[in-house]
């Protein structure tokens, strides 16, 4: 009677081992497992979920994923990825474990989600107004090389951004319109008083080393408890005021980063998360443009000539009018 009972006992539980499956079988399913105390999704079980055929070359350390309407590229142990060829930073780096590739969690959310499945404006609501913030002015030059200050050519693209702006049909609005000098935290104010859509910050680079660094990089606000991009260590923020608009400012700012690339012959140096200050106090969607190093002779011979300005101005208005296009009818490009 005794050895029945234990039979049956071994037999009950053999039937909950088979039918319970283990956690290791649970966490490979989903694509999540916990790496380094953080949790990280599968890309390879990402792209199968999301209709992305995947390539994997384990000798580069890199996965390509590719479906109808994007080409992504993500390469082990490094913070940037590719998506329909633009650079696009990462706080986290991407891991390997033996075949497999893994992103965090936090990017997932952050970056990929928003930028292929964009946000959509509320019905009724467009994007009719651009404040335009012309870095430096006044008393703060900016960057210097020789008599050339950043004020100076920050204001230029700012104007002839705003002659093209209106000529596609939207309302412009000027931070600084003249040589004066605006504080950081005033910047931001300006634009939601005035009733701004959007804001754009302009800038541009320096290197103290001359040419040994060029390039466009594009800026929007780090999400909140992330590390931005030029953070040495790991740093975390926030929540700012400007966190409200995430997943917007993410779209904003890579598709103007990637209409610039197009049509300029600058360098790719991503898209980048900051704390800027006027990109931390926005209560619109904002990007932040550092187009280019006036240390370096080819971005220069752009960023110093009226032609140059012109294609430039040109390519950030159709960045501005393929994210209104995007939000109004939430349509991917």
């Amino acid at each position: 009677m005794k050895s029945a009972r234990i039979l049956m006992l071994l037999l009950a539980l053999a039937w909950w081992s088979a039918a319970a499956p283990a956690p290791s079988t649970r966490t490979q399913r989903s694509g999540k497992s916990l790496i380094g105390g953080r949790i990280h999704t599968d890309l390879t079980a990402w792209a199968a979920a999301n209709g992305f055929t995947a390539r994997w070359n384990p000798r580069a350390g890199e996965l390509r994923l590719t479906n109808r309407w994007a080409k992504l590229l993500f390469k082990a142990d490094t913070k940037r990825i590719g998506i329909d060829g633009a650079n696009v930073w990462l706080s986290y780096p991407l891991l390997r474990t033996g075949d497999r590739l893994h992103i965090s969690q936090a990017d997932e959310d952050a970056i990929l989600h928003p930028l292929l499945n964009p946000p959509r404006l509320a019905k009724g609501d467009k994007v009719a107004t651009v404040a335009i913030s012309a870095g430096h002015g006044g008393k703060d030059p900016g960057n210097l090389e020789g008599n050339r200050q950043e004020k100076v050519f920050t204001l230029a693209l700012a104007l002839e951004l705003e002659r093209q702006l209106q000529h596609a049909g939207l309302r412009v609005v000027q931070v600084r319109d003249r040589d004066k000098f605006v504080a950081l935290e005033e910047r931001p104010a300006i634009a939601r008083a005035r009733g701004a859509d959007l804001l754009l910050c302009l800038h541009f680079n320096a290197s103290p080393g001359g040419d040994d660094a060029q390039g466009l990089e594009t800026y929007c606000l780090t999400p909140a408890g992330a590390s931005s991009t030029n953070d040495r260590g790991q740093h975390s923020g926030g929540p700012h005021p400007g966190n409200r608009h995430d997943r917007e400012n993410i779209n904003l700012a890579y598709l103007i980063h990637r209409s610039v690339l197009g049509q300029l012959d600058l360098e790719d140096r991503g898209v980048r998360h900051s704390r800027f200050k006027e990109i931390t106090l926005a209560t619109m969607p904002a990007a932040y443009l550092e187009g280019g190093f006036m240390s370096n002779r080819e971005d220069a011979r752009k960023i110093y000539s009226e032609a140059g300005r012109v294609r430039y101005a040109g390519a950030i208005v159709d960045g501005v009018l393929a994210y209104k296009r995007l939000v109004e009818r939430g349509q991917p490009e």
